[in-house]
């Protein structure tokens, strides 16, 4: 009988400490999302050459920059233009925060994302929920292609940061791992690669309602990807994800152990090579979402609990000894 009680003691005393060992998700954020253009190279200079590559632009417009690395530009132009169009560039629509009340839409348009109200603040998705039904917009690339000669962009380094801010626990902030994307940038020609018209992507240079419909689609691929992993991608999105853990809080109160999901969306997936196509002679626009959910991972509390237990059964095999 003795035996059975202090079994029994050690049982409750693990079931009951696992009670105060569930600590609460961090519901809900403020945020600020900021990127821009750390680094890029172009190809070499023809004969004729008119322009070089310019960046221009400010990443936290004039305000305070998250990013490790300071404010970056989030514009880069380049090229000598044929059409009316200009020059071909990339745009960051940057930054981006709760108080938001516009993006970009398919054709680079600014639209309301809330009906001309705030996006809002973040919420977490739970440690089962559906990060996907949890996505606020964040920053956006888009991409002016038109016929150009002269010097072609080659690579373009992109760094992407986010900062949270908790509703509850108030005064708790924290800085995402910033995402860094190596690009490698290929400017097709617009009659194709051969004599048959031919596209490194999709159908034939000219093929009405294609993403080569006004000539080969340029492509830009995510070459290195500093900072996380590729978890999910269909035909127009991949999703990359990042793991962090909110530091200056009771680890036995609150959870800390979060995930960041950043969902590229809204051009064609070019399988196997994680790029995306953009159509030629008009704009493109690379859509950026985020999303935040918990995740699991072990606290010393529970670690504790068990320890506490295993002490207990310790107890009963020296006295069984005994």
């Amino acid at each position: 009988m003795n035996k059975f009680k202090l079994l029994a003691a050690a049982a409750a005393l693990s079931v009951s400490s696992a009670s105060f060992a569930d600590p609460m998700i961090i519901q809900e954020w403020s945020f600020i999302n900021e990127a821009g253009f750390k680094s890029f190279e172009q190809t070499a200079t023809p004969p004729g050459a008119v322009n070089v590559p310019t960046l221009s632009g400010q990443s936290a417009n004039g305000g305070t920059s998250i990013l490790s690395t300071g404010e970056l530009p989030d514009s880069l132009c380049w090229g000598d233009a044929v059409t009316l169009g200009g020059q071909s560039c990339l745009k960051i629509n940057s930054p981006v925060s709760a108080a938001t009340t516009q993006s970009w839409d398919e054709d680079g348009l600014l639209v309301d994302i809330n009906g001309g109200a705030a996006q809002g603040n973040a919420f977490t998705a739970d440690l089962d929920d559906d990060y996907t039904l949890f996505f606020n917009q964040g920053t956006a690339l888009r991409h002016d292609n038109f016929p150009i000669t002269g010097i072609f962009l080659d690579k373009v380094t992109i760094v992407d940061g986010l900062q949270l801010q908790a509703v509850a626990p108030a005064g708790v902030t924290v800085l995402a791992p910033e995402l860094e994307f190596l690009v490698d940038f290929w400017e097709t020609p617009n009659n194709g690669i051969d004599a048959d018209g031919n596209c490194p992507f999709g159908p034939p240079s000219g093929t009405p309602g294609s993403v080569n419909g006004a000539g080969c689609a340029d492509i830009f691929e995510v070459a290195g990807f500093a900072g996380g992993n590729i978890i999910a991608a269909g035909a127009d999105f991949i999703d990359f994800a990042v793991n962090f853990t909110v530091g200056g809080v009771d680890p036995n109160v609150w959870h800390t152990t979060y995930q960041l999901v950043t969902r590229l969306s809204g051009l064609e997936v070019i399988g196997g090579n994680l790029g995306f196509a953009t159509r030629e002679n008009g704009v493109n626009v690379l859509n950026a979402q985020f999303a935040v959910r918990a995740i699991d991972a072990p606290e010393p509390s529970t670690i504790a609990i068990f320890a506490l237990g295993l002490l207990g059964l310790a107890g009963m095999s020296r006295r069984k000894k005994a």
